[in-house]
């Protein structure tokens, strides 16, 4: 009685096991796709950072003497910590120019005026190279700083909330 049992409960295992191998190698799908236009769009909410603490292109030789190392471009020997690229024949450049130069070196140094001049700015075509929403162009003026080099939306129909603090 139990084997009866046992070769009737193992033939119903095998068969329900056959159909699902033969449904899974048919291969079928179903889809089904509902489509609505909205009309009131609101802005998602975006950041966009830059993880470079600087422009390589905007260096000098004097902020490599002075903040080359803290900005990971250069080892604490000075050499350049970029590899084998453009970035780095020109900062090999600089950094031959500034050994020559006694003057570079004794000038003072501001952080603040390196990151005006040399961090990343959210320009039309600098960082941000197209912005477009519901149909409508979007530019930097969208967007405000949120922290050092990352920008945050700030604008275009935005949902209360969403805005950077």
């Amino acid at each position: 009685l139990w084997l009866l049992a046992f070769l009737g409960s193992l033939a119903l295992l095998i068969h329900a096991y056959a159909n699902c191998v033969g449904l899974y190698f048919q291969y079928p799908h179903s889809t089904q796709l509902e489509e609505e236009t909205e009309h009131n769009k609101i802005f998602p909410a975006v950041t966009i950072c830059n993880l470079n603490p600087v422009r390589l292109s905007q260096l000098s030789s004097h902020d490599l003497y002075w903040a080359g190392e803290m900005l990971g471009i250069l080892d604490s020997a000075g050499r350049p910590l970029v590899p084998e690229s453009p970035e780095r024949s020109r900062l090999e450049a600089l950094l031959g120019t500034l050994s020559t130069s006694e003057e570079e070196k004794s000038r003072p140094f501001h952080l603040e005026e390196l990151y005006e001049r040399a961090g990343h700015q959210l320009e039309l075509g600098e960082m941000l190279v197209r912005c477009t929403f519901a149909k409508g162009d979007c530019n930097s003026s969208d967007f405000q700083t949120v922290s050092g080099t990352c920008w945050g939306q700030g604008g275009l129909g935005m949902a209360p909330g969403l805005a950077p603090q």
